[in-house]
């Protein structure tokens, strides 16, 4: 039996909110070495040469990156929503943009979006 679309999407939200959770927690644990080093005399200079070296460019860009592929997910599992709602469960437009307390002109692009291909990508593995 295949995997209900739903469950798939809503299994890569929670993966990717862990991953993001993670990557921010890294990003918060090095600013609060810094905070340490700072707050105990440390200078600006030697703070921000030791944040770099240790790797402080990608851990930021780790976090940005996690966070994005957060957004992207959540995006990817509303279209699903829409599309479900719609497909399977018979509900029109305006019927799903009142449970989703969202306009219905958002609902009608995430669905045109979703049959037309512009979607999020399927990833059914």
């Amino acid at each position: 039996m295949a995997e209900d679309p739903f469950v798939a999407a809503a299994e890569r939200v929670a993966a990717a909110g862990r991953t993001a959770c993670e990557a921010i927690e890294s990003a918060v644990q090095a600013l609060e070495v810094g905070r340490r080093a700072r707050s105990s005399g440390t200078s600006l200079v030697e703070i921000v040469d030791e944040m770099i070296s240790a790797g402080g460019r990608d851990v930021r860009l780790s976090a940005a990156d996690a966070f994005h592929e957060f957004e992207r997910a959540v995006g990817d599992l509303r279209t699903r929503v829409v599309c479900m709602l719609v497909d399977e469960d018979g509900l029109s437009l305006t019927d799903v943009a009142r449970r989703l307390r969202i306009s219905r002109q958002a609902v009608a692009r995430l669905y045109r979006d979703a049959s037309s291909g512009h979607a999020p990508s399927d990833v059914d593995a």
